[in-house]
């Protein structure tokens, strides 16, 4: 491939090889500046299901403006293959420095692991997790600029087995115990756990597994939390700091750092007790692992001469180890979720035969088969509902007869047995509430443009990106669409047996067009500082917040220099926004 033109991308040498593909150097001949090429793999790419995934996922990708992520600039399919172009950055990663076998300052570790996480935060705030956080995805520009790459490829890469057992085998040291244990419904504290083991590789010189481990042992390690302080390791190793690596790397997501920001403010707060000057570590020493045997790191590993063999035999490895947590839950259960809305409101809620406290909202519960009973006075219903890892079970139950319904994005189910009482009971009962109000249900149907969740009074947001169906109580119903950190309230007053329903949208189109001496012509897109494959006229859809628009063409300054344009979500569909320039020869 050295040599060959791909649209316009000269290709100028290997940068390294992966699981998906070959990364190149290359030349972008229009804009004259060195691009890093990603040309994946013809046999995954010849996956119809991968290639509509990834296009997705790079969509989402390319929103991601920030200095210490890597920026996604195209994607082409070329005669070649499918390719992405993205920034070129010029250093090395720190799987590369950690090589060196020599400790790095701790200042200069807060430095890095700040910036790294302040991307993570970015990421997360837009909506996308990271998944495959280690050093190896971390490179390290002119005076250790931080530069992510790789966003969210571990999740297109679970799109066929073979893909996944390569993604996964060279990146179980840093996975978290949730993404072992399911493989998935990994959120932003699952990257802050990786972004943790990360920093205890760069404190300690090495990760706290034995190098004759099987990824089994390994695997088994992280899901129990075996995992010895980073100071047991090396005792140079400033005890605040080892505090910061421990409750990043718990074992249950709950008492890590919630967000990625927090755990930056607690860097800060260690960083400000520094001294001026290096704070330099001392060589590890030789530790006793958990299993016995001295801890070395996997770096240290001699690479077997027939290393194709040996690549065949991991993956298989790997494989059994996938299968063995999928197939076998109960030996770490991955918890589900339910919530319990009942009609009238003053009944009681059991489940499995163990009163629960109401409103029930949320409560965790072990996937499996579950009984809950519901009881109003002498009045009582019975269902079995299925609790299923990972997601929430949402029950609206009623005393009077009502329908069953499959809701989107979280399970809803609505149903009522006879009551079990006696003919003399049920005369009671009648007497006792001589007008029973008959309880009806209003529909609700929501959607989010183009992506982004729903929240009916405070309960969990379920995907509606596709629109969603939701059947509640009578009333007045608060709502909240939510895409990444940007949210929109909405109030309606649902009507029994009325539909009723709500579209919400968080991105704008912006048309960008040029102007020279009065008539239209051509020049790049730049959005938020990135200079984009577009040129004008064109209608650029923008996401919820503030961003920078511009043109850019050779030879030519532009008037206004640039566009400030605000995004606001919307319940109605928003017009165009139109952001006009006039180009000017220099």
């Amino acid at each position: 491939m050295i040599g060959k033109v791909i649209d316009s991308y000269k290709i100028l040498e290997v940068l390294g090889r992966g699981g998906m593909g070959v990364v190149y150097r290359a030349t972008d001949t229009t804009l004259d500046r060195d691009v890093a090429l990603k040309m994946m793999d013809v046999l995954i790419a010849s996956d119809p299901n991968f290639l509509k995934r990834f296009q997705s996922e790079a969509k989402a990708l390319a929103k991601l403006q920030n200095p210490n992520i890597v920026g996604i600039f195209a994607l082409r399919q070329t005669e070649f293959g499918v390719c992405i172009i993205m920034e070129y950055v010029k250093g090395k990663t720190l799987a590369d420095l950690l090589k060196q076998s020599v400790l790095l300052p701790v200042h200069r570790v807060v430095h890095i692991f700040k910036q790294l996480l302040t991307a993570l935060d970015h990421a997360h705030k837009g909506g996308v997790i990271h998944r495959d956080i280690k050093p190896g995805n971390v490179m390290l520009a002119e005076s250790d600029i931080v530069k992510v790459t790789d966003f969210g490829l571990a999740k297109i890469q679970k799109t066929n087995v073979s893909t996944v057992t390569m993604g996964t085998a060279g990146t179980l040291y840093y996975m978290s115990p949730e993404q072992i244990r399911g493989l998935g419904q990994v959120d932003a504290r699952g990257d802050i756990y990786s972004a943790g083991m990360a920093l205890y590789e760069c404190l300690t010189g090495r990760v706290p597994f034995k190098a004759e481990d099987s990824d089994f042992a390994v695997a088994q390690m992280i899901v129990e939390g075996r995992i010895p302080p980073p100071d047991k390791l090396n005792a140079s190793i400033p005890k605040e700091l080892a505090k910061i690596v421990v409750k990043s790397i718990d074992k249950d997501p709950a008492k890590r750092y919630q967000t990625a920001a927090e755990m930056v403010t607690a860097l800060e707060k260690f960083e400000a007790t520094l001294k001026p000057g290096d704070y330099r570590l001392t060589d590890a020493p030789t530790v006793i692992g958990p299993a016995g045997g001295p801890l070395s790191s996997p770096k240290s590993f001699v690479k077997p001469a027939n290393a194709r063999l040996y690549m065949i035999i991991a993956a298989a490895v790997v494989v059994l180890i996938v299968t063995y947590f999928v197939t076998r839950p109960y030996v770490f259960p991955d918890d589900g979720r339910i919530t319990v809305q009942i009609s009238p409101d003053n009944g009681n809620v059991y489940i499995d035969d163990s009163q629960v406290k109401t409103p029930v909202r949320d409560l965790p519960l072990a996937a499996g088969k579950r009984k809950v009973i519901v009881t109003w006075g002498k009045s009582r219903l019975d269902t079995s509902v299925t609790v299923t890892g990972g997601k929430t079970l949402s029950l609206f139950l009623y005393q009077q007869k009502s329908v069953a319904r499959q809701g989107s994005g979280s399970e809803s189910i609505a149903k009522t047995n006879p009551p079990a009482v006696t003919e003399v009971e049920k005369k009671e009962e009648k007497a006792a509430v001589p007008n029973p109000v008959r309880a009806e249900t209003a529909e609700l149907t929501l959607e989010t443009v183009p992506d982004g969740e729903v929240s009916i009074d405070g309960g969990p947001f379920s995907n509606a990106r596709d629109g969603v169906k939701k059947f509640v109580p009578p009333g007045t119903r608060k709502i909240v669409f939510r895409s990444g950190s940007v949210t929109k309230t909405d109030v309606i007053e649902a009507r029994a047996g009325v539909v009723d329903g709500r579209k919400c949208y968080f991105q704008v189109p912006v048309n960008v067009t040029s102007l020279l001496n009065g008539k239209g012509t051509w020049a790049y897109v730049v959005v938020d500082g990135v200079t984009r494959e577009e040129t004008t006229p064109k209608e650029i859809p923008l996401s919820a917040g503030r961003h920078l628009v511009s043109v850019q063409k050779s030879g030519f300054t532009a008037s206004p220099v640039q566009r400030i344009v605000t995004i606001e979500p919307s319940l109605t569909k928003p017009s165009a926004i139109p952001a006009q320039f006039e180009l000017i020869k220099k």
